[in-house]
């Protein structure tokens, strides 16, 4: 694989995550009301919906390339923006627990990753 596709890949990758991440944070931010009706009239619902299809869209684009049992574990790098995104907006703590599991993630992907280069 050449360095140029696999910066390419990584890009999206990161690209597809993140966008995940933020559909994951504006359902939650649409989330906050008992009534389902002031949740689907929510702009938030709708911007995590459009944002869930642009991330399904870039997985569909990774697995061009990649195959189906990589490129769906290396989602799980949606978790690491999750983290970073709760702890940005939301003001939630970050525990020792968290950064072991975020931890085994990452070199979860990269021994995933490095077993595709």
């Amino acid at each position: 694989m050449s360095l140029s596709l696999l910066l390419m890949i990584a890009g999206i990758l990161l690209v597809e995550t993140l966008v995940a991440s933020f559909a994951s944070f504006f359902l939650k931010k649409s989330s906050g009301s008992e009534n389902k009706i002031d949740i689907i009239k929510s702009p938030y619902f709708y911007l995590g919906g459009v944002l869930y299809v642009i991330s399904s869209c870039l997985s569909i684009v990774l697995l061009q390339f990649l195959p189906y049992a990589v490129v769906l574990p290396l989602g799980s790098v949606t978790y690491v923006w999750t983290m970073l995104i709760s702890r940005w907006l939301l003001k939630e703590r970050i525990t020792k627990r968290k950064l072991a599991g975020v931890g085994l993630i990452i070199v979860g992907v990269i021994l995933l990753a490095a077993g595709q280069i």
